[in-house]
């Protein structure tokens, strides 16, 4: 039977959620065939005992175990060297595939034409729709995010453009950015594209590649037939204050990549003195948060 798809997971300290997200995988059609690569970033934990203890009659599993924590991008592109499916499926390791996804999944890919990435509908553990999409952020985005605009205007395509405020998330539509945390693709596409830039480690890596996935000529869409339970933040969670770091270097980093132009670096000077002037306010409101919450 000729592999078809390939599923690439991240783990880093996931060990409360590895073992439900390898169980739904397991429901699988078995008229598939499939291989999961973990790639283990030196979790603390006992997310190696989570997988190796896991056990399918329907998918080869590899485990790449890091000694160091190499951070999302690179250890994602160490996932993706090691895949042979004529598809991949990157999937965050706090995640729960429900039946029949990845089949769905699959034969959408197949028939629909020009797509590069399709992005299923994330769920939080209430089963309500999470929000997952995004339009590419545009200078004036990062005005209206830090200043707290976009909550006040929270459904306008203006104001929440980026974070796509005026879209329900319920019907299938060509969008810009699904949230990394489950994105389908095939082999073709990463040739053609290449992995993920490892100069974003852990954020804005997505964004990049959708970017460059449309550059490209294919098709993004978001395909709410195929369902996803994601507990959104478990991965960083315990990290938040660097996480901050992360998200404000790697939002500015792409503007510096892809707004490279003459007329744009006055707008990326300004706006980096605002991403990196924010730092030290979020993450002395994450300490608090987390006072009040220990509290």
């Amino acid at each position: 039977m000729q592999l078809t798809l390939s599923i690439v997971i991240v783990t880093y300290n996931s060990q409360e959620y590895i073992g439900d997200c390898l169980q739904s995988i397991s429901s699988y059609s078995d008229s598939f065939s499939k291989e999961i690569i973990i790639v283990d970033n030196n979790s603390a934990d006992d997310t190696l005992e989570e997988v190796r203890a896991f056990r399918s009659n329907t998918a080869n599993l590899r485990i790449i175990a890091n000694e160091s924590n190499r951070y999302f991008a690179p250890a994602l592109s160490q996932g993706l060297h090691e895949a042979t499916g004529e598809y991949v499926f990157i999937l965050n390791p706090d995640t729960k595939v429900a039946p029949g996804t990845l089949e769905k999944l699959t034969e959408f890919y197949q028939t629909e034409e020009q797509v590069g990435v399709v992005a299923p509908q994330l769920l939080n553990t209430d089963r309500t729709i999470q929000p997952s999409c995004r339009r590419f952020p545009r200078h004036r985005d990062v005005v209206f995010n830090i200043f707290g605009i976009n909550k006040v205007a929270s459904n306008s395509a203006l104001f929440n453009g980026w974070k796509m405020g005026d879209f329900d998330h319920r019907e299938t539509r060509e969008v810009d950015q699904p949230q990394g945390a489950a994105l389908f693709t095939s082999r073709m596409v990463l040739e053609s594209v290449g992995y993920f830039d490892e100069d974003f480690p852990m954020f804005f890596n997505d964004v990049d590649w959708c970017f460059r996935v449309k550059q490209a000529g294919f098709r993004i869409v978001f395909f709410p037939e195929a369902k996803v339970t994601h507990i959104k933040g478990a991965s960083v969670n315990s990290y938040k204050a660097l996480m901050v770091v992360f998200s404000h270097v790697g939002f500015f980093r792409f503007f510096e990549k892809h707004y490279n132009r003459i007329h744009h670096q006055l707008l990326n000077l300004l706006i980096g003195l605002l991403l990196y002037g924010s730092i030290p306010v979020r993450v002395i409101m994450v300490w608090i948060r987390r006072v009040l919450n220990n509290g």
